[in-house]
């Protein structure tokens, strides 16, 4: 529930004061909500280089006694410098205030009040500066009781969700927390408003040269909001944001959220720390269910369920292994990706965890035969940490019981090493993918299948090496692009009738013809034999 929180002493406050009751507001009664936190006496013309914002000015008109119409020309001047309202005493130096000056201060919103001749200015500073200080008091114990009340929710461990629903309830404003990696912690009344969870909306406030009020547009409205930094070296991207939705902010609003930015860098430290131990037991777990070295199906699940990961046991599911085609990113980088996996990822029940140095991916079907959704899914996921093309996902075969996990695992370490020596890099690859490498993975390391590499290519190398040709290398180009001669000319900038001498040297060489299909089948044998134990 909102506390009470009347916004300071404002310019309307200075009527209720016995020696005002006299007083009249001639011009500016619009801005009679203005705050007043002093008050300034001017009695020479040059005042402006002196006064502050939120003063009331008072004069007997001493200053206008030959030139009355200078009040009209200050008058934009006092509101550029902050100045609250103008109170002149009347009748003794100057008759009457000039039209002109009423008239602009109606435009600006500025009060201007007449003074009785029987104001003493001494008690109008006294009066005005007593009732001043009872209001900051008022709003210096208010904001203590605000702290206190949620530096007590912390204590208590009720965490950052209640924490902002008690701040919401006593601002009666939606409040946002967004954090250094731009995930939203949003209040009850945040929560329902439109665009509210838009992260980038928000994140765009860091760009502000100064923190403080701001505008944002939130659906078809356009609404004040107050921006302060979690007050903490460890989280000082992390911002508060206040929204002035239901009604205007206060001064000890804006006061309430710059104090409580401490208490949540405390407690984001906290929930951080605490989160830290939960994701090294999450990620023990993890690794140790796809190595198989957890043995039964009982102790699977216990383990499981004390990791917050419970199993539907009968699920169909893969390990995937992310193989970096260019540079491997650093362990901290890919820690951030699996954070944004585990908490944003669009495949339901994703798990992933670093093992050997490695990203590895476990992902359930996400439906029966649909495993594609889920690989586009986490591609997708993907791309919010690393380029598009710099990574393919190596996929291991379905396995139906959780406690076979492993077994998807081992075969997408065969397939990452397998695409490794061939330079795979297609953005997904398993076993039906790899083709004949996978029957080629599996031969053995024997005299006969080296020397029926050597049979095809030690020729074309040699002849290479002796004529500084490119036999091989066009035959490797030609292959990849199915005998085509055109697509592989354009590809090695060479020309059509040079593609295709370069072939029929190649068959020349080795003794085989082009319209001979086992001929050709054993020469492309020998070739991918040879991507994978290069003679």
């Amino acid at each position: 529930m909102a506390d009470n929180k009347k916004a300071g002493f404002t310019c309307s406050d200075v009527l209720l004061i016995p020696d005002f009751k006299e007083a009249v507001v001639l011009a500016g009664a619009n801005g009679m909500q203005r705050i007043i936190n002093r008050v300034n006496v001017m009695e020479v013309p040059d005042v402006i280089d002196w006064v502050r914002p939120g003063e009331f000015l008072i004069t007997s008109g001493f200053p206008f006694r030959d030139q009355p119409d200078a009040i009209s020309d200050m008058i934009p001047q006092l509101v550029e410098k902050g100045v609250s309202a103008l109170g002149i005493k009347t009748k003794r130096f100057i008759d009457k205030i000039p039209a002109r000056a009423l008239e602009l201060a109606d435009q600006l919103d500025f009060p201007i009040l007449e003074l009785p001749s029987s104001t003493v200015f001494s008690d109008v500073v006294r009066d005005i500066m007593e009732r001043v200080l009872v209001q900051e008091a008022r709003e210096l114990s208010l904001l203590q009781s605000r702290f206190q009340k949620l530096s007590q929710q912390l204590l208590y461990g009720k965490g950052l969700e209640e924490f902002l629903q008690t701040l919401d309830g006593i601002l009666n404003n939606p409040i946002i927390l967004l954090d250094d990696s731009n995930h939203l912690f949003l209040s009850p009344l945040a929560e329902q408003l439109e665009e509210a969870d838009n992260a980038r909306l928000w994140a765009s406030l860091r760009e502000e040269s100064n923190l403080g009020v701001s505008f944002v547009t939130l659906g078809e409205r356009r609404i004040r909001v107050y921006v302060s930094a979690v007050n903490d070296k460890q989280y000082e991207k992390c911002l508060l944001i206040l929204l002035e939705w239901n009604q205007e902010h206060s001064v000890v609003d804006r006061l309430t959220i710059d104090r409580v930015g401490v208490l949540v860098g405390l407690e984001m430290i906290n929930a951080n720390a605490r989160r830290e131990v939960e994701l090294k037991y999450v990620d023990q777990f993890l690794q140790d269910w796809i190595t198989g070295r957890i043995v039964t199906m009982e102790d699977l699940k216990l383990r499981a369920e004390a990791c917050g990961c419970p199993l539907e046991e009968e699920r169909p599911r893969y390990v995937a292994l992310v193989r970096f085609l260019n540079a491997k990113p650093s362990i901290k980088h890919m820690q951030q990706a699996i954070k944004r996996l585990r908490t944003k990822s669009i495949c339901e029940d994703l798990q992933a965890t670093i093992l050997e140095g490695e990203l590895i991916i476990l992902f359930p079907e996400a439906n029966q035969g649909m495993r594609n959704l889920a690989i586009e899914a986490i591609t997708a996921d993907l791309k919010a940490h690393f380029p598009t093309e710099s990574y393919s996902l190596c996929i291991g075969n379905r396995t139906k019981s959780a406690d076979r996990v492993y077994e998807s695992y081992n075969d997408a370490k065969k397939i990452h090493h397998i695409s490794s020596i061939c330079d795979y890099r297609e953005p997904y690859v398993d076993y039906m993918k790899l083709g004949v490498f996978q029957l080629l993975y599996h031969l053995p390391d024997t005299e006969e299948v080296k020397d029926y590499r050597n049979q095809f290519i030690m020729p074309l190398l040699a002849y290479d090496a002796k004529h500084h040709s490119q036999l091989f290398e066009t035959l490797k180009v030609y292959f990849k692009h199915n005998r085509n001669v055109k697509k592989t000319s354009a590809e090695l900038f060479t020309h059509y009738n040079t593609v295709s001498y370069r072939v029929e040297r190649v068959c020349e060489l080795l003794g085989i013809s082009l319209d001979n299909g086992d001929d050709i089948l054993q020469l492309h044998l020998a070739v991918k034999l040879n991507e994978m134990r290069p003679a």
